[in-house]
């Protein structure tokens, strides 16, 4: 069995399953681990605000959170740490976006997250993951206003294909991650789910060796670098499962809840 203090995973695609929701066990599993005096922590590219609507009642506030891919990290329902993009990379990362056919920046900050232009396509996806979104004229006049710590970029159905390369004459100064087949997230170069994890840990004073991650996409990747115990789900990216072999079974068949209750020899 293993000795773990701190368990964390990220959401779509892994905890949760294709229809977006958490494994019935879920809620049992957080007790014991509760009782075991183990934290988890829910790592996600979604707005904080979304994630937390994700947990049913009285379950949120046991939770610590990564969320925006690791550019803003919560702790015991405090802002703990956010890293504000600087408002000439916003202004230049949204002008070759506003020139990019098909695409759709987001900016998210602390307080709310801002777009200029809805489709119907985004409209199901924006409802799916943002519980604080204002469409408004211009989304760079909110630079004054909010700390933006990280621009979401949508397209319908290619974004690996279109906004992704688009975005790559970024990627020397910024952290431009592949989150999803419609989504492209941009951040500060050193922002990622990794580092805000290990940083965590230290707050912690938690061994990584202590630490199992579970992850399932591309921007898991520093992720479950950051944990001794790293699992990637089945259902992943074919690059994540040749990094991390060892897997945590299927998001459909509550792999994570699966796995940990295995490796920790939990009975629910």
């Amino acid at each position: 069995m293993l000795d773990i203090d701190v368990i964390v995973s990220d959401f779509d695609g892994t905890l949760l399953d294709n229809s977006k929701r958490l494994p019935e066990q879920f809620p049992a599993l957080l007790d014991e681990l509760d009782r075991r005096g183990i934290r988890f922590i829910a790592a996600s590219g979604r707005q904080y605000y979304n994630i937390r609507e994700q947990l049913p009642d009285g379950m949120a506030d046991r939770v610590d959170y990564i969320a925006e891919n690791g550019a803003l990290t919560v702790r015991n329902g405090e802002i703990c740490s956010i890293d504000e993009i600087p408002p000439e990379d916003v202004r230049a990362v949204v002008d070759v976006l506003r020139r990019t056919p098909g695409c759709y920046p987001i900016l998210c900050g602390a307080k709310c997250a801002y777009l200029e232009d809805m489709v119907d396509e985004l409209s199901v996806h924006s409802n799916m993951y943002y519980a604080r979104l204002e469409l408004v004229d211009d989304v760079l006049a909110f630079l004054e206003r909010d700390r933006i710590c990280k621009i979401a970029v949508f397209h319908s159905h290619d974004a690996e294909h279109v906004s992704y390369p688009a975005l790559l004459p970024f990627a020397g100064r910024m952290q431009v991650a592949l989150s999803g087949d419609c989504w492209v997230d941009v951040m500060n170069a050193s922002v990622n789910k990794g580092a805000a994890l290990r940083g965590m840990l230290e707050q912690m004073h938690v061994s990584p060796a202590r630490c199992m991650a579970f992850g399932d996409y591309l921007n898991d990747i520093e992720l479950l670098q950051a944990a001794g115990h790293p699992y990637a789900m089945e259902n992943s990216h074919p690059q994540l499962l040749e990094l991390f072999p060892r897997t945590g079974g299927h998001n459909n068949d509550a792999g994570v809840v699966r796995t940990i209750c295995r490796e920790l020899d939990i009975s629910l």
